[in-house]
């Protein structure tokens, strides 16, 4: 039997603090969409998060009767996930399922986390699992807040692989092929590794085409909010400022043979002499901000003031330097490359998971206006071994083009099940403080490791077998 198919999805973004709907109905041979946005603001996941997405879900109902939600598919931010690859020494199938729950519980608090796994690869001595995880807590208290508000649940997953899932059903050459992802958002954007059609890994970049500029080329050290180390490099600087000048101080105690004595000193004729005080270290030219200097001499101690605060573009030497654009579309490849340099080091940065399926080129997801730049990546392609090539999803609507995550959620169900965790599974999950006990609630049947607790001897020695094939 086919399940029926979703009609509803709805997209809990954390990072924006928003909640997106998608209805979709029949009209004739086409499907009509309907989009929705809410907001709210709260900590991801706290007591306030969930009443405030309660009070979300009552106003969408409330406006919207004829709204579809009796089975919808949840997508939430890719923060809530956890993607891994881990490698066991193949075994019978009982002792492998045993040394991967021994393997995931070394690894990460399994208890506290509901795991799904596929098998993506296996030779004689080693076969590997692509994992993905969410919290159980998490998981049941979504489900209890949608249930409440007459909602059901048919399946949680992620943004990056519904996204996935939105591309493979829109060009189905691509449904079985390796192949990174590059969707570029106005101010952000997202990179995704895709092995054999499954979503096994992503990346975020807090920029998106709006840095595209015309006319000038955007320093990439501007892009990334590392406030919290710079502050203490900077304090740390000062302190090491201030602890050279009482050092040189002390040293000047006594006066050599035939020196001037110290301020307020007498000198050996009786006459009083003055020393030069110390002069101020000049401030490094590599300094990455501006200070308030009248704020700076009220404070005994250097604080750092944030308001009014000024990032400077880091200054480097020439020869790392890269000639300057003459036109507007060289300087617009100047800054698409920092897109270009990042892919490639995620690529690079992962090597488990592109084993699993080398990409076969990086498609991208922006808008057309800039399909010009592919060609001027793609002359580099023998330096990164990489071609670029503008996403190919067919005519579709401006609207699923602009939210594929969204789209892609009516197909949880056709791709990517690694990363889908459905109605049934969230029914047996439980948090801690469900249990009248005070033991572990979590440890259901379902996440035991087979063949219980006689196996744990051999646990042991399979958690610590070489996985390198090194041995006999």
């Amino acid at each position: 039997m086919f399940e029926k198919a979703l009609e509803s999805v709805i997209f809990i973004d954390t990072d924006r603090e928003t909640v997106h709907f998608y209805t979709t109905k029949k009209n004739g041979a086409k499907n009509e969409y309907n989009y929705h946005l809410a907001s709210y603001k709260a900590r991801p996941y706290s007591p306030e998060f969930y009443d405030k997405i309660g009070n979300v879900l009552s106003n969408f109902r409330e406006n919207h009767p004829d709204a579809p939600l009796q089975r919808v598919s949840l997508i939430l931010s890719d923060s809530t996930v956890l993607t891994d690859t881990v490698n066991i020494p193949v075994i019978n199938k009982k002792a492998m399922d045993s040394s991967l729950a021994a393997t995931l519980s070394n690894l990460y608090n399994s208890a506290e986390l509901k795991f799904n796994r596929y098998m993506a690869l296996q030779n004689r001595q080693v076969a590997t699992y692509a994992v993905t995880a969410m919290k159980k807590e998490m998981l049941f208290n979504l489900h209890t807040t949608f249930t409440s508000h007459q909602i059901g649940i048919a399946n949680v997953t992620f943004a990056s692989s519904a996204l996935t899932n939105a591309v493979l059903q829109l060009n189905a050459k691509l449904r079985n092929a390796s192949f990174v992802l590059l969707d570029i958002e106005d101010e952000c954007a997202r990179i995704i590794l895709v092995a054999k059609g499954k979503t096994l890994g992503f990346y975020s970049l807090p920029f998106g085409s709006k840095i595209l500029y015309k006319t000038r080329v955007m320093p990439e050290d501007l892009l990334f909010d590392h406030s919290v180390g710079e502050l203490v490099v900077l304090n740390a600087r000062e302190k090491a400022k201030a602890k050279a000048l009482t050092m040189a101080e002390d040293v000047i105690t006594e006066p050599a043979e035939g020196e001037p004595a110290a301020d307020g000193e007498q000198a050996a004729d009786g006459e009083e002499t003055e020393i030069a005080p110390a002069p101020k270290p000049k401030a490094d030219e590599d300094d990455d901000f501006e200070y308030d200097e009248t704020a700076e001499e009220e404070n005994e101690e250097f604080s750092f003031v944030t308001k009014g605060r000024k990032k400077k573009a880091r200054k480097l030497p020439k020869f790392m330097l890269r000639p300057t654009p003459t036109n507007r579309e060289g300087f617009m490849y100047e800054n698409f490359r920092l897109f270009v340099k990042w892919t490639l080091e995620v690529i690079a940065g992962n090597p488990g998971i592109t084993a699993l399926g080398a990409p076969e080129a990086v498609y991208v997801n922006m808008p057309e206006e800039y399909n010009f730049l592919y060609d001027m990546v793609n002359m580099k392609e023998e330096d990164h071994g990489l071609r670029f090539e503008p996403l190919n999803i067919g005519e579709v609507d401006e609207l699923v083009k602009k939210n594929l995550e969204l789209y892609g959620g009516f197909y949880v169900n056709q791709y990517n099940g690694l990363n889908n965790f459905h109605a049934s599974q969230l029914d047996n999950v439980k948090p801690k403080s469900d249990n009248k006990d005070g033991n572990n609630a979590d440890k259901s049947k379902s996440d035991e490791p087979s063949g219980g607790r006689k196996f744990l001897e051999t646990l042991k020695k399979i958690a610590t077998y070489d996985l390198t094939g090194g041995g006999n």
